[in-house]
C-alpha cells in the first residue's frame, strides 16, 4: 500500500497545535527520516543470481531475482522482476549495474528507465572485457517519481550474438532505488 511523507503540523488562524499533536507528528517525521523497515525512507536494492540471455544490440530490462532490502514492497521476485514500483512519491537516487559474462567482442552499456523511457544522461557505455574476464557497467540518475511509476535498469551489448549476464557474485546486475526528497 502506498505511503505518504509525514507532514509536521503548522499553526493557522483558529487552529492550535497541542503538545500531543506536535509530538505525534514530529515522531512520525523522525521515524520516516531515520526509522527502519517500513517506517524509514523508501529504499530498495535488488540483484541477479541467475543469468539472463540478452540478444545482440537490443536494450533489455535486467531481471532481479533477489532482494537485499525492499522497505515498501515495491519489487516482486515472481512478476515483472525487472521493475521497482514506486510506493512513495518523491525524488529518487537510482543506481544501476549491468554485468556481462566474458566475451572480447563489442561494447557493453547500461541505462536507467522510468516507465519504459530512458532517463536523459543515464546511458553509460564501456568496452568489452576479455575472452576470459567478465565486465560490468554502472550508471546513476535522479528522477522525480509518482506512486505507481516503475524503475528499471537496462543492459545492452554488441557482441554479435546472444550474451549472458553475469550473476550471483560481486559481478552481477543490480538496481538500487533510494528516496531522497518529497
Amino acid at each position: 500500500m502506498p505511503r505518504t511523507v509525514p507532514v509536521i503540523a503548522t499553526e493557522s488562524p483558529g487552529y492550535f497545535i497541542t503538545a500531543a499533536l506536535w509530538m505525534a507528528q514530529f515522531a512520525a517525521a523522525a521515524q520516516f527520516s531515520i526509522g527502519s523497515g517500513s517506517n524509514g525512507v523508501p529504499r530498495f536494492r535488488g540483484y541477479q543470481t541467475s543469468v539472463q540471455s540478452l540478444s545482440d544490440n537490443t536494450w533489455t530490462p535486467l531481471t532481479l531475482d533477489t532482494e537485499a532490502f525492499d522497505s515498501d514492497n515495491g519489487h516482486s521476485t515472481s512478476s515483472n522482476t525487472s521493475r521497482y514500483v514506486v510506493q512513495v512519491a518523491g525524488t529518487y537516487n537510482i543506481l544501476g549495474h549491468a554485468a556481462f559474462t566474458a566475451n572480447a567482442t563489442g561494447n557493453r552499456a547500461a541505462r536507467i528507465n522510468v516507465n519504459g523511457t530512458a532517463i536523459p544522461g543515464s546511458f553509460v557505455k564501456g568496452l568489452a572485457a576479455t575472452a576470459s574476464h567478465s565486465s560490468g557497467v554502472s550508471t546513476s540518475a535522479q528522477a522525480v517519481c509518482a506512486v505507481g511509476d516503475y524503475i528499471e535498469v537496462y543492459g545492452l551489448h554488441t557482441a554479435g550474438t546472444a550474451l549472458n549476464t553475469a550473476a550471483g557474485s560481486d559481478v552481477a546486475c543490480a538496481l538500487g532505488v533510494f528516496w531522497i526528497a518529497g
